[in-house]
């Protein structure tokens, strides 16, 4: 399969620096990577996210490296083959996001690149393209968030009165104080929906593991029972040996049903 790294990570095959491509994946990861999906996303909407998250890792992966680059820029091909055979692959792409993209990274890119000129490039090219629509420009916007949304309608009406950019319908309509309020709100739900799920995960996966270390106990109780009753049977054949004076590969061990029904006579005994 032919996959135009460049214009995955929507950048310029001639100009594009590494601080490019780092900065491209980041951009593009966080909008697409499978837990920043809307919680309302159909499951055909998640896995086009997941698939376009692992088609931006691969990207990332092949740019990002000197030699594959090089190679890929001669050849046009991927290579697809290095992200087949046995390696895992989600956790793979997973771990290169933590690596490029992580709580410190996206805080320090927030600060840089809220209120720049690069966002406000970028704001109307979104503003454009999603034809006035607030929730699309949101979602367009790098660490944009709902509350985002009134401080995006000013610099784009200030745009629009400089007729640097065209009025459109849906603007209007999805720029109300009432529009703005229900993104907030919603997006909050979102948020606290999210968390709510990390902590049932994590409940679980501890749960889960406490499980195994029960398994893991009990499995050792049984094993050592298992020689307590073979020390105990040895203890049976010595006695059986010293008074019959035979020794014990002469005889044939007792089956489990015979050694209890042995062992019960002798406690009777007792």
């Amino acid at each position: 399969m032919i996959v135009d790294c460049y214009k995955l990570l929507q950048l310029d095959k001639e100009n594009a620096t590494l601080s490019d491509i780092k900065r491209a994946y980041r951009k593009l990861a966080l909008q697409y990577h499978p837990d920043k999906q809307p919680i309302d996303a159909s499951d055909e909407q998640k896995q086009q996210a997941n698939t376009s998250f692992q088609q931006l890792g691969k990207a990332y992966a092949v740019l990002s490296d000197p030699k594959r680059k090089e190679r890929y820029d001669r050849t046009g091909n991927m290579d697809d083959g290095e992200f087949e055979g046995d390696k895992d692959w989600d956790a793979y792409f997973k771990e290169l996001w933590t690596g490029v993209v992580n709580a410190e990274t996206i805080e320090a890119q927030k600060l840089k690149y809220q209120g720049s000129e690069e966002e406000k490039k970028d704001l109307l090219a979104a503003y454009v393209s999603c034809k006035g629509n607030m929730d699309r420009i949101l979602q367009s916007v790098e660490c944009s968030s709902a509350v985002d949304g009134e401080r995006f309608e000013k610099l784009i009406r200030t745009a629009v009165e400089e007729k640097a950019v065209p009025i459109f319908r849906a603007f209007d309509k999805s720029t109300t104080p009432q529009a703005h309020q229900k993104r907030i709100v919603t997006e909050q739900k979102e948020a606290a929906a999210f968390e709510k799920q990390q902590a049932k995960d994590k409940k679980k996966n501890k749960e889960e593991s406490k499980t195994t270390d029960d398994d893991s106990s009990l499995l050792a109780l049984i094993q050592n029972r298992a020689k307590e009753r073979n020390a105990k049977m040895n203890s049976i054949i010595d006695s059986i040996e010293e008074k019959h004076g035979r020794k014990r590969k002469e005889l044939n061990m007792p089956s489990e049903e015979e050694f209890l029904k042995l062992q019960s006579k002798m406690f009777k005994k007792k």
